[in-house]
């Protein structure tokens, strides 16, 4: 009998399966619980491999982590976004979407929103922006239709945003029930739309 043949994958399908191996180890042990060795062993690849795709390791690594997460998450807020109801409807759907998502991948929360801002990477930082500015232009399309300016509709969404993660962080560690803190959210979020 000969070796077995090693199969070459596709450099897409390649860089996607190190992604997938780093998410795991990212969002178990969150940034700083992590080593390049943990995720070449997870996704049975060399770290050369990893250099490969991500040059500068660790760093690229965890934000193509987080845009996959943002990608996922944004994915449901557009969809929570596009029932067609009112705009107070469309909103408590955003919301609910948004902490659903959390309630199903609390260390993606942590991820995101905490571990961000500790790593001390302009990169990262500039990844929760990012993040950040897309989830509130998905709220912002949702109020568009209220009488607003541009200045007034970005603090808008900004400030439901961050109120919605804040709550959503409460009903994470346990201080308030989702549902409720979900129905809180939704009042405040609402409470300026027709």
């Amino acid at each position: 009998m000969g070796a077995a043949k090693q199969v070459r994958r596709r450099p897409d399908d390649r860089r996607a399966e190190i992604v997938e191996a780093a998410r795991g180890v990212f969002l178990r042990g969150g940034y700083d619980g992590f080593a390049l060795a943990e995720v070449a062993a997870a996704g049975e690849v060399s770290r050369g491999s990893i250099y490969r795709y991500f040059p500068s390791g660790r760093a690229d690594l965890f934000v193509a982590v987080l845009d996959q997460v943002v990608g996922e998450l944004h994915e449901r807020l557009r969809y929570a976004a596009s029932v067609p109801f009112s705009p107070a409807t469309r909103m408590e759907h955003v919301i609910g979407a948004l902490f659903a998502y959390f309630q199903d991948d609390p260390d993606a929360y942590r991820a995101l929103f905490r571990d961000v801002w500790s790593t001390g990477e302009p990169e990262i930082e500039a990844a929760g922006l990012a993040a950040r500015a897309l989830l509130t232009s998905e709220i912002a399309g949702v109020i568009a239709d209220a009488e607003l300016d541009v200045a007034e509709l970005t603090a808008a969404a900004s400030g439901i945003l961050g109120f919605a993660l804040a709550t959503v962080d409460l009903a994470l560690r346990g201080e308030v029930e989702a549902e409720a803190a979900w129905r809180v959210t939704c009042a405040y979020a609402t409470s300026q739309l027709a």
